[in-house]
């Protein structure tokens, strides 16, 4: 789970991506549009559980004692000395989220890998991009969100009740690229796709045109690299973080866009259909389309989908 802008509407990729592979899971930081409020955060000493833990290990945080604070309280449990995280950085972190009453409701340690997320610019919980900018690199910080910086009066069901107090300790690891950097390709566009723009804009997904009087994919998978990077080459094992967009291809209906979203996500490419093979080969700073048809998708998947899906996939890092 992360914390994310979209209110009582779920967050677009992980509904996707619960679709799309069961195995993968998004975490939920994406801020909430209930959230309000205009305190700016501050260090405090007090008004926040005891955390027990080496730093880059799960830490373990007591339950809050007496009524939770009604402002926004930072701790900087262990001051790192990389740079300082500014607006906009694409951050990468570990994380443990849990309710004032002790109850944990997040954890990317139990997932097995840190979070990636744009901070500072709204995409997660006000409490978060007041809490982390400024703060450096290699830091353990202990956030404890009041309701108005959090989910609000309407909460995030079932985890998150309504108006609740967030505690939160999150380790900050490094900041990934937000954006790619490759070059447009010279090769011709293959028909069988929609056109994709190579153009590269801060914080906008590109514009996909669907082929006209076509409403179903092509019968195979079929990519093509609109825009060519030089960095590490996708393999059948590796993890991206990826920015995407997809779209059905009947109707060209909107499925997923995490430039909308908490920011890129981190995905095994075996994990969503077509990845595997559309993205293998391609490099660090590329954009990839790839058309995957109705039936490469689980079957109990396929009755959610009336066609097949083209995504645009921008390849920011490869692990």
């Amino acid at each position: 789970m992360l914390l994310t802008t979209g209110g009582t509407t779920p967050r677009l990729s992980k509904k996707f991506a619960r679709r799309a592979a069961a195995a993968l899971v998004v975490p939920m930081l994406i801020a909430s549009a209930a959230a309000c409020g205009s305190e700016d955060a501050s260090d405090s000493k007090g008004g926040a559980p005891a955390v027990t833990g080496d730093a880059g290990k799960k830490p373990k945080v007591a339950k809050g004692e007496g009524d939770p604070p009604k402002d926004l309280q930072v701790k900087v449990l262990k001051e790192g000395n990389g740079e300082k995280v500014k607006k906009g950085d694409a951050l990468n972190a570990d994380y443990l989220g849990q309710l004032w009453n002790g109850k944990e409701f997040d954890s990317s340690w139990k997932r097995g890998q840190p979070a990636t997320f744009e901070i500072g610019t709204g995409k997660v919980i006000k409490g978060w991009d007041e809490a982390l900018v400024g703060k450096k690199l290699g830091s353990r910080v202990e956030i404890v969100v009041p309701p108005d910086k959090g989910y609000g009066k309407q909460g995030q069901p079932p985890q998150i009740p309504k108006n609740s107090t967030l505690v939160f300790v999150v380790d900050l690891k490094k900041i990934m690229p937000s954006q790619i950097d490759g070059k447009a390709s010279d090769a011709e566009h293959n028909s069988e796709l929609p056109k994709v723009s190579s153009k590269v804009e801060k914080g906008k997904a590109p514009s996909v045109e669907m082929p006209d009087g076509k409403e179903e994919a092509p019968d195979k998978i079929v990519s093509e690299t609109v825009v060519e990077g030089d960095g590490k080459t996708v393999d059948a094992k590796s993890t991206v973080l990826a920015h995407f967009t997809a779209k059905l291809w009947k109707g060209g209906k909107q499925l997923d866009d995490t430039w909308q979203q908490g920011g890129p996500q981190e995905i095994p490419v075996s994990q969503i259909p077509g990845w595997k093979d559309g993205l293998k080969g391609a490099k660090a700073g590329s954009r990839v389309v790839i058309s995957v048809p109705k039936d490469e998708f689980p079957k109990e998947q396929q009755k959610q989908f009336k066609s097949g899906v083209v995504f645009s996939v921008d390849v920011l890092n490869v692990s």
